[in-house]
């Protein structure tokens, strides 16, 4: 039989879901099932879990999506003081026992998650609210609008960056030996990045004051002696993007903008 014919059958569905969540290189696979799963080559382990219903609505935004676990399960752990800096994306599956055809039925990321009691609930929305987005994000405006290191900006992040080893961690304070051979606030809008358990984590850097690093948020997984890079901030001026970056030409913003309203009620412009 198809996966559709047991799908709409009465006594012959034994319906079985595959969540596999992912984040950069690595990934969780679960199942809600009595037993252990596979599904192209990968196991999927079996633990307690339900999920909302997965609705068709009109509003994109509104279509999310809940799913209830236990509180110790490993894809939750990331989530206990602040979210992950990579985005956790989401695919859930749906095959029926014994039955090799396989079909996806949701995708989308996890957007938080919340504690209660002995149990974990991700919420989650669907790939779809990407289409919300703003498509045209240029203003007419003296400071740059482009991405810091993005495919508009141009700078090369490998060539700013510094790297860096960490000789101590207080909440959001890093001490970080190589950044002190830069003037205060060099790193100052900026990000760090560094390996955690085999991902990439990434805090924006708030303060920078000799070997001191200020954080956005306590590092996970980052310790004494880790390698850490630092890369420098902008604050979007044309003088900065020059003088730092030496990327005048990809300036997106319009610094010679008239400081007087030619529109204004002067009579003299």
């Amino acid at each position: 039989m198809t996966y559709a014919s047991r799908e709409a059958s009465t006594d012959a569905s034994s319906p079985v879901e595959l969540y596999e969540f992912r984040r950069g290189g690595t990934a969780w696979r679960y199942t809600s099932g009595a037993q252990d799963a596979s599904y192209a080559t990968y196991a999927y382990v079996a633990v307690p879990m339900k999920r909302g219903s997965i609705e068709q609505t009109g509003e994109i935004g509104r279509a999310g999506l809940r799913i209830t676990l236990a509180r110790d399960v490993e894809i939750a752990q990331a989530f206990i003081a602040t979210p992950p800096s990579e985005v956790t994306l989401l695919t859930i599956y749906r095959q029926h026992r014994n039955d090799p055809e396989t079909v996806a039925v949701w995708m989308g990321r996890v957007l938080n998650v919340e504690w209660r009691g002995s149990e974990v609930e991700l919420n989650c929305e669907p790939v779809y609210t990407s289409l919300q987005r703003t498509g045209l994000r240029r203003l007419y405006q003296r400071n740059c609008p482009h991405v810091l290191y993005g495919t508009s900006c141009q700078a090369s992040a490998v060539i700013y960056r510094v790297p860096g080893t960490v000789v101590s961690v207080a909440g959001v304070l890093l001490s970080v030996p190589s950044a002190a051979g830069y003037a205060t606030g060099h790193f100052a809008g900026g990000f760090a990045t560094w390996a955690a358990n085999g991902i990439t984590e990434k805090r924006m850097i708030v303060a920078h004051n000799l070997d001191v690093i200020t954080l956005s948020a306590v590092p996970p997984g980052l310790a004494v002696g880790d390698t850490i890079y630092l890369y420098p901030g902008c604050d979007r001026t044309l003088a900065t993007c020059a003088a730092k970056f030496g990327n005048s030409a990809n300036f997106g913003g319009f610094p010679f903008i008239p400081t007087k309203n030619p529109f204004g009620g002067s009579p003299i412009y």
